[in-house]
């Protein structure tokens, strides 16, 4: 590996570093007042910091050197400065007001430290207060509305991150440096880390298989933790949250401390939500969902020369399946029942049934994630560093499909990853950055339902990359090439008596699939700059190349997908995805505009999709008589797209600020033969979204960062679908107005005593489809003559937040 030859390259034997310290105070530009809780923080060396009730902060175990370091705080214009720390440094800070803070300016999820506008691919971050700041049903509802970002959803609680119009194996998610494999592969998969336990999430918009290998075509979302509070400190909160469409209750406590250098996180959270509703189909029956209980933490050391830290993590969730079965007269709602000569029904559910909080045995899902990971950051005497991820994970979905067999594991999928990422930061010299590095992951998959979905696999992956930063004047260029194996070894599959697939033989002649072994190899590249036109203007271009590798499902499937509702077909002689995307972006910020302009296009050969069997009188092939039969299949396809924000914040009026955004993807499947087969599935309609923003720093000395917000959301129609079998149908438009309000309550001594965050989701309680809905393509209702069943209603949500 690359990382063996670092060894090579004559660092110090002793990473020793002599120990200083940075400190200083942050204050209001316009009153000379302190800023209480300004985060500071280090990304060179993932440091932190919090300024007290005197706006002091203090960082200490600090190596000599220069930092840049980053200055934050709600409605402020966030700080970036270069600092050269040398013993007992002190660095005092100006804030200036700004009623829309751009978030997280300094990201770490790309490669190194990036600074947003001097990237040429586009980033978008949000921190734990804006989360806080709005209502969301799960950790990707959370992310969905920033630009370029939308959502596969099945109900209120499952939903699928997609970047661009591409999801599921196309774009990674990244938890503290550990890639996140859950069978991301299913739309009704949802991603498995608590909400509550995440500091900030970075989003990737464009190809992230440089850095991460295969299955970032789409992009990258990263979730993080909380970083590590300062040297003697010990710090918690307890959050609370109540949601009124679907009577959410969550609950979370989190602790974290630093004595010594010592540092220690601890989250614990639950919660619950039962049946969602709106004016259309009343209670969706089916559709509530809990978090049992979510661990996650680390413990580690922060010393001079770095620091190392022992991630854990496990969760346990559990969704009720909507299947969307209704009363042929009354349109009401079904569930399966047995009669007593043991044969199979529906009748329509109980009232009390609706307001159940239950998991039906024979239709739901449960999902246990859990990881062990230990990251390490070694500072060296030359200025270098050293970055080494090491992670186990065990990914448990057990679903649940039979009322014959309840409480049986229809598909017992037991996914066990070992990922590694380790990395080599050469010193900066000449304004030049160069990383090396090398990740991958060893994967394999167990079968212990009462039935197989797709065969047992082995899979090892590995990628060695290069990456550069170069900054030739007022020209920031960057770019870099890697090279992956991806192996794999699918095991067989049997018949068995009943007609259902297992990995294990069932007797002579059972064997329907001989099992499979692949070898896929593939070069990815990337090179883009940005280019300061003015001190106010920046130019930005990229070029890049990724590749995805297919997965054993899209090869080897052959059975029912129970959460799906579909018997689905693989395609064993699929060949990689390649993908060549193209950027061009700008930014301008001035003291009252901020804007941000992307277009793109993305060209994919070989692209893998889903579509309808059909029989041979032209109509759908159903499997036993109800279940539509799908099979995989490749062509080339282009996605091109448009995203953009404007932001006016006079200075003036800093209290005030309004914001437009805009994302739209348009993709095509260019190997179509056809008029209906022309367009992508699941591709998200173009939307609009503007939101008026107020804010105000105190009022008296018991309330502080108080804001007000209104957003309009306003989803054009879409109909631009894959016609062709029936797979998708056209979705009208519809608009969305939501609003919130909180802030910090304070004590005597200006400490705060909670904070309260009040958001209503769907103000005006619009009936509508959102198109990338599962639920869209469900059973008619014959009462109302409305097709499938739609989405989430008015919702109201109160979060408080208690810190100590």
């Amino acid at each position: 590996m690359l990382l063996l030859m670092v060894a090579c390259l004559g660092l110090p034997v002793s990473v020793c570093i002599a120990q200083h310290s940075l400190a200083g105070r942050v204050t209001h530009g316009e009153s000379g007042e302190a800023v209480i809780g300004a985060a500071i923080y280090l990304p060179d060396l993932r440091l932190g910091a919090t300024t007290d009730l005197d706006g002091a902060y203090r960082l200490t175990n600090l190596p000599t050197g220069t930092f840049t370091v980053q200055v934050s705080y709600i409605s402020h214009k966030t700080l970036i400065r270069s600092v050269t720390v040398n013993a007992a440094t002190t660095q005092n800070f100006v804030m200036e007001n700004a009623s829309q803070m751009l978030e997280e300016v300094i990201v770490s999820g790309a490669s190194t430290k990036t600074i947003i506008r001097e990237s040429p691919v586009p980033i978008a971050a949000m921190s734990q207060l804006r989360l806080m700041q709005q209502s969301s049903t799960n950790l990707i509802d959370a992310v969905s509305k920033l630009p370029g970002m939308s959502q596969v959803t099945t109900g209120a609680g499952l939903s699928k991150p997609i970047i661009r119009g591409l999801g599921f194996n196309r774009v990674i998610t990244m938890h503290d440096g550990i890639r996140q494999e859950d069978n991301q592969w299913g739309e009704e998969h949802s991603i498995q880390l608590d909400e509550y336990s995440i500091d900030r999430y970075e989003v990737i918009r464009g190809a992230g298989s440089l850095m991460y290998g295969s299955d970032g075509l789409g992009g990258v979302v990263t979730a993080l933790s909380p970083r590590p509070v300062e040297e003697g400190k010990i710090r918690g909160r307890v959050l609370t949250s109540y949601q009124s469409n679907h009577g959410l209750l969550g609950a979370s406590v989190q602790a974290a401390g630093n004595q010594n250098g010592f540092v220690w996180l601890g989250t614990a959270s639950t919660k619950s939500a039962g049946n969602y509703q709106n004016r259309a189909d009343g209670k969706v029956y089916g559709s509530n969902y809990a978090d049992i209980l979510d661990l996650s933490g680390y413990v580690g050391l922060n010393k001079r020369w770095g620091y190392s830290r022992l991630y854990f993590l496990r969760t346990e969730q559990k969704f009720n399946i909507i299947n969307g079965t209704r009363d042929s007269r009354t349109g009401r709602f079904t569930t399966a029942t047995i009669l007593p000569n043991r044969e199979v029904a529906d009748r329509p559910v109980t009232d009390d049934e609706l307001t159940s909080r239950e998991f039906l045995p024979f239709n739901s899902q449960r999902l246990v994630n859990a990881k062990i990971s230990l990251n390490n950051l070694f500072q060296f005497a030359n200025g270098g560093s050293l970055t080494a991820n090491l992670s186990y994970a065990r990914n448990r979905r057990d679903e649940f499909a039979d009322v014959l067999r309840p409480n049986q594991a229809q598909l017992g999928l037991f996914l066990y990853t070992n990922y590694y990422d380790v990395r080599y930061n050469f010193p900066t010299k000449n304004n030049l950055e160069i990383t090396v590095g090398s990740n991958g992951m060893q994967q394999s998959l167990d079968n212990q339902g009462y039935q197989a979905l797709y065969p047992n696999y082995n899979l090892f992956d590995n990628g060695e990359f290069v990456f550069l930063k170069k900054n030739i004047g007022k020209l920031k260029i960057s770019g870099g090439a890697r090279f992956d194996v991806r192996m794999l070894t699918i095991g067989a599959l049997y018949l068995d008596s009943e007609g259902a697939f297992q990995v294990r033989s069932q007797g002579p002649n059972s064997q329907r699939f001989a099992g499979a072994d692949k070898t896929y190899r593939n070069v990815s590249a990337s090179l883009g700059g940005v280019y300061s036109v003015t001190d106010k203007l920046n130019v930005r271009v990229n070029a890049s190349r990724g590749f995805r590798a297919p997965t054993v499902p899209e090869l080897s499937s052959n059975g029912v997908h129970a959460g799906t509702f579909r018997y689905e077909i693989g395609k064993l002689d699929a060949v990689p995805e390649v993908a060549y995307q193209g950027d061009l972006g700008m930014t301008y910020e001035s003291q009252n505009w901020y804007v941000d302009l992307s277009l793109f296009q993305n060209s994919i050969q070989n692209y893998i999709y889903s579509e309808r069997v059909l029989n041979r009188a032209g109509t759908d092939s159903l499997f036993q008589g109800n279940i539509p039969v799908f099979r995989y299949a490749q062509g080339n396809a282009r996605l091109q797209g448009l995203e953009g924000m404007v932001t006016y914040n006079p200075a003036a009026a800093r209290w005030f600020s309004l914001t437009q955004t805009y994302s739209s993807v348009f993709g095509r499947n260019l190997s179509a033969t056809t008029d209906d087969a022309q367009y992508l599935p699941f591709m998200p309609a173009p939307r609009w979204v503007t939101q008026l923003r107020l804010t105000r720093d105190r009022i008296s000395n018991r309330f502080r960062n108080l804001y007000a917000t209104m957003d309009i959301e306003i989803t054009q129609r879409q109909d631009r679908f894959l016609a062709a079998s029936n797979t998708e149908t056209a979705t009208p438009g519809y608009t969305l107005v939501h609003i919130g309000a909180g802030g910090d309550v304070t004590g005597n001594r200006k400490q705060t005593l909670f904070s309260v965050y009040f958001s209503t989701t769907n103000l005006f309680d619009v009936i509508y489809q959102a198109h990338q809905s599962r639920l869209k393509y469900l059973d008619p209702n014959n009462a109302t003559g409305r097709v499938g069943v739609f989405n989430l209603g008015r919702n109201m949500s109160l979060k408080v937040v208690v810190p100590f």
